[in-house]
């Protein structure tokens, strides 16, 4: 969810009407604004120049396009993440003109788009002394941001943390957390921002959720300060198995307990306080569920860090692209692409990263391959993949681990393992893996 929503605001009410473009007031809240995707809605925004501004908006069930065009009617933003129908479309400027700027919401329209949905807005205005603030902070970030390894936003984290202890109000926490964590940012974390949707109010209800488990992690986190030759180390392993590894810059920085890990165009972004658990923290606040488990793991943090950083260094290598020829393959296609970051992250770390769905698979292969092979091309993934949530009588994201089996068969398979990675990375038919792997007959 996007930080529009989490802002102690008062909410405002207004129904765009595009001749009277309405205007928006800052640090107000506008909630769940109907559009349909025939519809463009504009809105008018008074901004002061020299003054810094974030621009919130949340998509709800809709693909927007956010523009922004200065008193002088130069446009200066076009924003449209990849995130589909849900989640954020977050900017930030500083206004260099003083007057009204035109803000624009444009639903995405073709023949899959839904016919409606909603989005909200907010328009946050930075104080003198918060712009200070981050003035004061940019010299050590842009020195953090020259590394090929970032560990400042753990530094900055715990700062927050420490001083929620003077809050006295859910605003002040809120605004704490917003301040020393997320307004300085290294540009690691804000991609990690702009890919998970993080808000400061989602990190202050998950640590009053979790208090007992962020306590007993803390000392693990600093750990990753040391992870600098790890990765060199993953790196040069990854360049052995497949010459054609282009290395990633790498973010370690401390989430809601909802990603280990993931990528964006310029990096592998680490969820530290996933990576770094182990059985011997305090998980008693998960209540053995599912996430429980996989928190659950090793106590070898270094070898922790080399799994989760060799698997997502395999997502950076991967094209994301099918052959048009080819049969659509929805489910078998996903769990390859993952299952096949856990394989070769295997044979560049020394381990892998998902041992819980390992060891139950090992134990229900067969079982588990009458199954999937009954839903093997559908567009659903909620019984095998990211079903943290949902899932109660086995371990989570089983389809891991048959991606993993198949990508596994395939390599031992062919001849030329160099090509056979190639294969795998660049795979674009699963339908062929899947059958020149010879997986199936093994069962």
């Amino acid at each position: 969810m996007a930080m529009v929503s989490f802002f102690n605001v008062a909410l405002g009410q207004v129904k765009p009407i595009a001749d009277n473009k309405p205007a928006l007031a800052t640090d107000s809240l506008y909630s769940r604004i109907s559009l349909s995707k025939t519809s463009t809605h504009h809105y008018t925004v008074q901004l002061d120049a020299g003054v810094l501004y974030q621009f919130f908006v949340e998509q709800q069930g809709i693909d927007v396009a956010v523009k922004l065009i200065d008193p002088n009617n130069k446009q200066l933003v076009d924003k449209d993440s990849p995130n589909g129908t849900e989640g954020p479309e977050n900017f930030s400027l500083t206004a260099e003109l003083t007057g009204r700027y035109l803000l624009s919401i444009t639903p995405f329209n073709d023949s899959t788009a839904l016919g409606s949905g909603h989005y909200s807005i907010y328009v946050r205005k930075f104080t003198t002394t918060q712009m200070k603030r981050m003035s004061d902070m940019k010299p050590l970030l842009e020195e953090e941001n020259k590394k090929n390894v970032l560990t400042l936003d753990i530094d900055h984290f715990w700062d927050a943390v420490d001083h929620l202890a003077g809050c006295k109000t859910r605003k002040d926490s809120v605004t704490c957390f917003q301040e020393r964590y997320i307004d300085i940012a290294t540009a690691g974390f804000k991609e990690f921002l702009e890919v998970r949707g993080f808000t400061a109010a989602e990190y202050v209800r998950t640590l009053v959720k979790y208090p007992k488990f962020y306590h007993s992690i803390r000392k693990n986190t600093y750990e990753v300060k040391k992870a600098a030759p790890l990765i060199e180390q993953v790196f040069a392993n990854f360049k052995k198995l497949y010459p054609e590894f282009k290395p990633f810059k790498v973010c370690f920085a401390i989430g809601t307990v909802r990603t280990g890990g993931t990528t964006s165009s310029n990096f592998v972004l680490i969820g530290t306080e996933i990576t770094v658990s182990t059985k011997e923290n305090d998980l008693t606040e998960f209540n053995g569920d599912a996430m429980g488990k996989v928190l659950a793991g090793e106590t070898d943090i270094v070898q922790k860090i080399k799994n989760i950083v060799a698997h997502e260094c395999v997502h950076t290598q991967q094209k994301n692209k099918t052959d048009e020829n080819a049969q659509r393959c929805d489910l078998l296609y996903a769990c390859l692409m993952e299952g096949s970051c856990d394989f070769i992250g295997e044979l560049v770390a020394g381990n892998q990263l998902n041992k819980v769905s390992r060891e139950y698979g090992d134990k229900h292969e067969a079982v588990l391959w009458k199954e999937f092979k009954k839903e093997l091309c559908s567009e659903s993934l909620k019984n095998w993949l990211y079903n943290y949530k949902t899932s109660k009588d086995r371990p989570a994201d089983l389809g891991y681990y048959i991606g993993y089996r198949i990508a596994k068969a395939y390599y031992n398979k062919q001849t030329d393992k160099t090509q056979a990675i190639r294969d795998i990375i660049d795979m674009k038919d699963p339908l062929k893996i899947l059958q020149q792997s010879g997986y199936a007959e093994n069962l």
